[in-house]
């Protein structure tokens, strides 16, 4: 028998897992289970809180607005990958094993391209879900062929002003030996098999109305979508800004006729986005930003077509 107290901790960690949206239902029952050291039993208050759990948290996902303060965290984040800033959600226990470990996110081949880090840890996130806001760590690679002007505070500097580019409040004044603050409520949307819980819906087999499909694969996160699955613009959205910018992860975008959209990080943090034409046996493509890509993610959702036009020139890639 699960005592009162002990059950409204579960409640509160199980709360967790469905903000983070990492973990799907049964992986979320298994981690509530182990939460409670798998003592006797433990497994049917844990499944009966994820299944009241579930359901409340997906009811509220429906009256969410399109962009969340999740979505430009996670924005402002692939821009600072961009210049050479590391940056991670819900990055390792703590701060200790993050600024231990962040140097791993940089691959082998390079380290000449990045020179700092940003990183929240699980400890963070759990204020943060809870609506206490966000810490973020930060500092220079001491390593680094190039050291920054300015060390950790020059470092402080570009992300607080990324997260203000993205409409994010910040909470900091410039000392290095700070952290950084972000005022928000941490929050993930939940779709294909990460919104499925018995007794709720069957999933949508296709999108609805300015919605789109998406499979994707991050290989640095372990998540996938092998199969497509249903999406609204929002979701289809963070798939995209939530990829790890390393070689091979991609995402694939299917409207609601059938044209595509694909993209895949390459090597040197590039992001190469094309639409197949199966009729010429080609590919056109070019490297685009991610914002480059939000918008024609945007426009196969809402005028389901590719808006390749937007972009410029682009190349041609035959197949085979």
């Amino acid at each position: 028998m699960i005592d009162e107290r002990r059950q409204d901790d579960l409640r509160q960690y199980v709360r967790l897992l469905l903000a983070l949206g990492e973990e799907d239902f049964d992986g979320i029952v298994q981690n509530g289970t182990e939460y409670l050291d798998d003592a006797p039993g433990a497994e049917a208050p844990a499944r009966r809180l994820a299944e009241e759990e579930f359901a409340g948290y997906l009811a509220d996902q429906r009256t969410w607005p399109e962009v969340l303060e999740s979505d430009r965290l996670l924005r402002a984040f692939r821009d600072l990958d961009l210049a050479g800033i590391v940056a991670r959600v819900d990055f390792t226990c703590c701060q200790s094993c993050g600024v231990c470990e962040i140097g791993d996110e940089v691959p082998d081949d390079e380290h000449h391209a990045y020179r700092g880090y940003v990183f929240c840890h699980r400890q963070d996130m759990h204020g943060a879900v809870h609506g206490d806001g966000l810490y973020l760590s930060y500092g220079v690679f001491t390593d680094a062929p190039v050291q920054v002007p300015g060390g950790s505070a020059a470092i402080g500097e570009e992300v607080a002003a990324a997260l203000r580019r993205h409409g994010l409040q910040v909470d900091w004044g410039g000392d290095p030996g700070k952290r950084i603050g972000v005022p928000l409520t941490w929050r993930r949307r939940r779709f294909g098999r990460f919104a499925v819980w018995p007794g709720g819906p069957a999933p949508a087999a296709a999108p609805g109305p300015g919605g789109l499909s998406v499979s994707y694969c991050d290989h640095r996160r372990g998540h996938h979508e092998d199969r497509p699955v249903p999406v609204s613009l929002a979701e289809a959205r963070t798939v995209l800004h939530a990829l790890t910018p390393w070689e091979n992860n991609f995402a694939v975008f299917e409207g609601r006729s059938g044209e595509v959209v694909q993209m895949r990080w390459k090597k040197g943090r590039r992001l190469w986005l094309e639409s197949p034409d199966p009729a010429a046996r080609c590919s056109r493509g070019r490297h685009v930003t991610p914002d480059e890509a939000d918008d024609l993610v945007t426009a196969l959702a809402r005028e389901d077509r590719v808006a390749l036009d937007r972009l410029g020139e682009v190349e041609t890639v035959p197949w085979g």
